[in-house]
């Protein structure tokens, strides 16, 4: 196992120092809170707020998300403590880690990505940070210190954010639920009056995720109620825990619900589908929902979705006639034109199965030739959709237009120069 020492200046015994900074601290704020006069006071238990804090804030003093490996060895420059060093996987991700006693930091071509606090000097630091504030609170009835208190509980909301999201990265999705609903309960305080909406949805997820579905429910609700909707995938977790909760008519109508706002989402659409089904309805239904939404509002998304179900059903070319009105509607329109590209694609696909089956070598070549007509009918439309570079879908697209350009290379000199330009893009896409 290699070892890394952090050059610089070296303070020896800062480590232990800190505990017993630490230790002498949390003995005096623990006499102040047990008399009787002074735990009384609602400015000792905010000085018991503001130790805790301290004491979760400090393994990583110094440290941010993004930190390049110079700035990292200046900020480590007064530790000690030697870091041991190793490469570790993460989620499918190899990471180089520096592990010391109380904290791990993972990087990223030499830069902090995340990192995970393995001991405080008291437990759950950031919730006795939060209850001291609510004690504080509590014995302030004329709300002197509460514009002080609004303060620190911002302060601490925004921490116990961050630290959340580098428990989630780590898959400890437990902590990280439990941090985000601390986030949530320090930021919807009256004295903090303000709330990143985004964190309802986090929250929302990850206690689907974890069969919180109580918790779930709770956060998702509100994050639709706030319009915080993650372009319907609010609509769809909400949709999958209703369903998991045996309220499959619930979930019916928010799915029904989110697709006329969000017409493109997939998981909203399959969640539909699905629920379609499994009331042994007829998918095909859903279809009237769309065209009275299309009545009200001639939306070029609406017509994307219809196409997306006729796609489904496989009624192919009432798809492609959804998706050529969804650009005639907008002709900078992305997904109409990806989404006849890939009917094109696929039906492309599909026929060199065929191909690939066929023992006589004309009917072979044949069919070869009917794949190619297919994805030369594709490439305009990707083209269009390469031009309008939509960023959630740009990789995509580029990697559409490399496959095809190199399957026709053979046939001209564009082929064989449109292939190149796109598998070197795609190359950097890639990194």
């Amino acid at each position: 196992m290699k070892r890394l020492l952090i050059t610089g200046i070296l303070l020896f015994g800062l480590t232990a120092g800190y505990a017993q900074k630490f230790e002498k601290k949390i003995a005096a704020s623990d006499k102040s809170i047990a008399d009787e006069k002074k735990g009384a006071n609602p400015k000792t238990w905010i000085a018991r707020g503001e130790l805790m804090y301290e004491i979760a804030t400090t393994p990583t003093l110094g440290l941010v998300v993004g930190m390049d490996s110079l700035s990292y060895t200046m900020a480590m420059a007064a530790v000690s403590e030697e870091a041991v060093e190793k490469r570790e996987t993460v989620g499918g991700k190899v990471y180089k880690t520096h592990t010391f006693a109380n904290k791990k930091i993972y990087f990223t071509n030499g830069i902090i990505t995340f990192w995970d606090v393995l001991k405080y000097d008291t437990p759950k630091p950031m919730k006795q940070a939060f209850d001291a504030y609510q004690k504080a609170k509590s014995l302030d009835a004329a709300g002197k210190n509460n514009k002080k208190i609004g303060e620190k509980l911002n302060e601490l909301s925004t921490f116990s954010q961050n630290e959340a999201f580098n428990q989630y990265q780590l898959g400890h999705n437990a902590n990280a639920l439990e941090l985000f609903c601390l986030s949530l309960e320090c930021s919807s305080d009256p004295t903090v009056g303000k709330t990143d909406t985004a964190i309802y949805y986090y929250a929302g997820v990850i206690a689907a995720e974890l069969g919180e579905n109580a918790i779930a429910e709770k956060y998702l609700k509100k994050a639709i109620e706030i319009k915080h909707i993650e372009g319907g995938n609010t609509y769809a977790v909400l949709a999958d825990v209703y369903n998991k909760t045996n309220r499959p008519e619930e979930a019916r109508s928010l799915l029904e619900n989110g697709m006329l706002t969000n017409p493109e989402n997939q998981q909203i659409l399959f969640g539909l589908i699905n629920n379609y089904m499994a009331a042994q309805k007829d998918p095909k239904d859903i279809i009237p929902l769309i065209k009275k939404a299309q009545e009200k509002e001639s939306n070029a998304s609406l017509y994307f979705a219809e196409g997306q179900l006729h796609e489904k059903l496989e009624d192919v070319d009432n798809a492609k006639k959804c998706y050529e009105k969804s650009v005639e509607i907008d002709p900078e329109y992305f997904f109409g034109y990806y989404g006849i590209g890939i009917l094109h694609f696929n039906k492309a696909a599909q026929i060199d199965i065929l191909a690939m089956a066929e023992k006589d070598n004309k009917k072979y070549e044949e069919l070869v030739s009917q794949s190619d007509d297919q994805l030369k009918q594709a490439l305009p439309y990707f083209e269009k959709a390469y031009a309008l570079k939509n960023p959630d879908n740009h990789t995509v697209v580029v990697k559409a237009l490399k496959d095809i350009n190199f399957r026709l290379r053979t046939e001209g000199d564009k082929y064989k120069a449109d292939a190149d330009k796109y598998t070197k893009m795609l190359e950097e896409l890639e990194k």
